[in-house]
């Protein structure tokens, strides 16, 4: 009984020992599968490859690649007759068959070239406008927004100063802070008493009318005298 790997000793046939490597090698056909045999069939005779299949391989290394020019100086003929676009390297038109290198076709590749380079130049004069533009409008717009942010500043600190100002007639209360802008005591005293009695002498002899602003003068009066600690509870009983 054969081994169980006797079956791969019979895929392909050898093809011989490999020539140096200043041999010359001889190329075959591509056949390398139709060409196994199994056994007890004769291997086929190996076919030479024509020599146009081959051509291409000689020139290699003297002709240039077409990517050793930059993509800006990339040129693909347009048929002068028909119109047709047709390869970078193309000497004839692939449609009508036209001479790519004739004197009217290099006239006319030179004024699409040069067409096209004045085009690329007023585009990039209009991106460079419009680039310089955009920065303008962007300064512009950071210039209106450092003028907003310091007026706001300023408005912020003409407030504060407001109430800075204001804050001692509320301390402890406005009736006291009202008194204290008086320049005596004896003035201060003076001034209280003359209210607190006019206030009374509306209220008890004065008519309807004058009653009214009697009971007005008493209701501020009570609310003049409330501390200001308990009016500014709900904002942690300070001046902000």
């Amino acid at each position: 009984m054969a081994p169980n790997k006797s079956r791969f000793l019979h895929l392909e046939r050898s093809r011989g020992e490999k020539p140096g490597p200043e041999g010359q090698v001889r190329l075959q056909d591509g056949g390398r599968f139709e060409s196994v045999a199994g056994p007890g069939t004769e291997a086929p005779a190996s076919v030479s490859v024509p020599e146009a299949h081959v051509e291409r391989f000689k020139l290699q290394g003297q002709t240039p690649l077409a990517l050793d020019e930059p993509a800006r100086g990339q040129h693909f003929p347009r048929c002068v007759r028909c119109e047709a676009e047709n390869g970078r390297f193309a000497r004839e038109c692939t449609t009508c068959g036209a001479d790519l290198q004739s004197p009217e076709q290099l006239a006319y590749d030179a004024e699409r070239a040069r067409t096209r380079e004045q085009a690329e130049a007023e585009t990039r004069e209009q991106m460079q406008v419009l680039q310089k533009a955009h920065q303008q409008a962007t300064a512009e717009q950071l210039a209106d927004k450092q003028r907003y942010l310091e007026q706001l500043n300023l408005a912020l600190e003409e407030e504060r100063s407001f109430v800075s100002k204001l804050q001692p007639l509320f301390t402890p209360c406005l009736a006291v802070g009202l008194l204290r802008r008086l320049p005596s005591t004896r003035a201060r005293w003076r001034a209280g008493g003359n209210i607190v009695t006019l206030t009374v002498l509306l209220v008890t002899f004065g008519n309807k009318p004058l009653r009214q602003i009697g009971l007005y003068l008493s209701v501020l009066i009570l609310v003049s005298l409330i501390p200001t600690s308990l009016l500014t509870a709900g904002r942690g009983g300070r001046w902000e």
